[in-house]
């Protein structure tokens, strides 16, 4: 599987062909989305970026949300305020729209942790297929 993944990572990356990465209008109609899903107001979620930003005065208000995510503007975001951004949403979906060109995926560390039970499961499986191949040869033939 690390060979795979290694092979993928290596042609993307190695390509003489860029990516399509014009991802802005997919990553704000992905946080428009996320908005209306969430259960929060926009002032509610700039609150909530600005806990997570740690602001002791406001940095986000509902006038920037509405200025970074309305299609018809020309105003972006701070990258810096992307993580607060996530958190407020509960949602990593934007965040996968930007990698999405060269083709990668946010996961959480559990999906991480998951993922590497599963390959354990699967050289278990492989090492203990070779454990009796080896008992089998070590048993005399009848």
């Amino acid at each position: 599987m690390e060979n795979y993944d290694s092979k993928l990572e290596n042609n993307i990356f190695e390509s003489q062909t860029p990516p399509d990465c014009e991802v802005l209008a997919a990553f704000s109609h992905a946080v428009n989305a996320c908005m209306r899903r969430s259960g929060f107001t926009r002032a509610g979620l700039a609150d909530r970026m600005n806990r997570a930003l740690q602001a002791h005065e406001v940095e986000v208000n509902e006038g920037n949300l509405n200025r970074w995510f309305a299609p018809s503007q020309s105003t972006n975001m701070p990258i810096q305020y992307l993580p607060a951004l996530l958190w407020a949403l509960k949602s990593i979906e934007p965040l996968n729209i930007l990698v999405e060109p060269i083709m990668y995926k946010a996961v959480n560390q559990r999906e991480l942790m998951m993922q590497d039970v599963a390959q354990a499961d699967i050289e278990i499986s492989q090492l203990q297929k070779h454990k009796q191949r080896l008992l089998e040869q070590l048993s005399p033939k009848s």
